[in-house]
């Protein structure tokens, strides 16, 4: 097989089903499956064990690895107490995701995060968290579009020198945002490579390219800001790369 596989990492949800009993579910968007299937990757879903190690022989399988949207990041793993505007964590996951983070640096495996993926992978390199954008002492544009996902909806300015500028090869974009929480202090070892034109970090990498990440959502821009693909192919094509460097 000639495909990379790309692991993408399983979130939680309580449904109930027909007969009104709560059950917890592991998932992910089906876009984000879809973005890899047209993109050159094949995806695995990652579940979520009940203890972090547990995911490692799943782990081990993949050449790269998706963090997607979903629940806010604990601010405890920053060392800041929850504030009002706080929305819902689950240790559990961020249990998982974080020990996912730091196999992945250990042994080199590429990233690509998306909205919360990209918040958690900063903090796993040692950064922070606004917990609200509303923290920020600027004023901000809207981060939380009622829009349909695929819409895009502000502008996002990217740095000319990095990864992402030769990924998307424009110097500005413009996407969906369906966020609360934004950057504030950058992880160690990473660049910011985009901003919104209020200041908000829009994205940030490693300059060695084991981390790419954004806070919009692109699987949902697979049609309607199509040069957002890209940003899959590059994950896919560094993947192959890591794969052939370990066989």
């Amino acid at each position: 097989m000639n495909k990379p596989i790309i692991g993408v990492l399983g979130s939680i949800r309580r449904d109930s089903d027909a007969d009104f009993v709560c059950v917890d579910r592991t998932y992910t968007n089906t876009a984000c499956i879809r973005a890899l299937d047209r993109n050159g990757g094949v995806p695995i879903l990652v579940p979520v064990p009940e203890v972090p190690t547990l995911a490692d022989p799943a782990l081990a399988l993949c050449d790269g690895l998706l963090f997607p949207g979903g629940w806010d990041v604990d601010p405890r793993h920053y060392g800041e107490p929850p504030h009002a505007t706080l929305g819902p964590v689950l240790p559990e996951l961020d249990a998982f995701w974080f020990h996912a983070a730091a196999y992945a640096m250990e042994r080199r495996i590429p990233m690509l995060g998306i909205c919360r993926g990209m918040q958690l992978l900063n903090v796993a390199c040692g950064g922070s968290l606004y917990q609200d954008i509303g923290e920020r002492p600027e004023k901000n544009l809207l981060h939380a579009q009622q829009l349909r996902r695929d819409t895009p909806t502000h502008k996002v300015l990217i740095e000319p020198e990095s990864r992402l500028r030769r990924i998307l090869d424009a110097e500005s974009a413009y996407t969906n945002t369906l966020h609360h929480q934004s950057v504030k202090n950058l992880g160690k070892g990473l660049a910011i490579s985009a901003r919104a034109e209020d200041g908000v970090v829009e994205a940030i990498e490693s300059p060695d390219g084991l981390i790419v990440a954004v806070q919009w959502h692109p699987e949902d821009l697979q049609t309607t800001a199509p040069a957002m693909n890209h940003l899959f192919e590059d994950l896919c094509d560094r993947a192959l790369r890591y794969r052939k460097d370990r066989a």
